[in-house]
């Protein structure tokens, strides 16, 4: 059986008021390892890049990677399925991350309002439809349509390809899908 722990106050946003020790340590390491490749595939197409920007770069990477991965897990859910006001608030706060990757990385505005509105509109909707099941399905192809969609347009910075598939999968298919009865 794998350990539980409680999950201290403003980690709370992340994790729920318990998790299992795998589930907090999978978020991290994916965090870890995803903000590393994000500035490994950023050096390599980015001649000159500031330690404050590079820095950036690895937080939104890491909060996008290990977001996705905690919208999986047990204790997230239950903590926004008792809390319906709070995983709204969650959806519509996330423009932050694409608002900061246009101002500082990549200035093609209609790709990161049409990422926002669409991840929004998509989440929206699937946290409307009732039954896990059904959401799932929904979110999933709502995922998949917003990835064919976006591929085609482009960035002006290729190393932020990632960020747009990983956002649609962290709000729609993670965040947006209740998995346990009682959410």
């Amino acid at each position: 059986m794998d350990p539980e722990v409680r999950i201290p106050g403003p980690l709370r946003l992340i994790h729920g008021e318990t998790a299992t020790l795998f589930d907090v340590l999978l978020v991290y390491v994916v965090g870890v390892v995803f903000g590393v490749l994000a500035l490994v595939f950023a050096s390599t197409r980015v001649e000159a890049l500031p330690a404050w920007k590079a820095a950036l770069l690895f937080v939104l990477a890491a909060d996008v990677s290990g977001g996705t991965m905690a919208g999986f897990t047990a204790g997230t859910d239950a903590y926004y399925g008792n809390r319906p006001g709070l995983r709204w608030g969650v959806i519509f706060i996330h423009f932050i991350e694409p608002g900061l990757l246009f101002l500082l990385f990549d200035g093609r505005l209609a790709y990161w309002i049409f990422l926002y509105a669409y991840t929004a509109a998509s989440a929206s909707l699937v946290n409307v439809i009732p039954g896990g099941q059904r959401q799932q399905g929904a979110a999933a192809a709502l995922v998949v349509i917003g990835i064919v969609i976006l591929l085609p347009i482009g960035l002006s910075a290729p190393f932020l390809a990632w960020f747009g598939p990983v956002y649609m999968l962290k709000l729609i298919l993670g965040f947006a899908v209740r998995r346990s009865a009682g959410s």
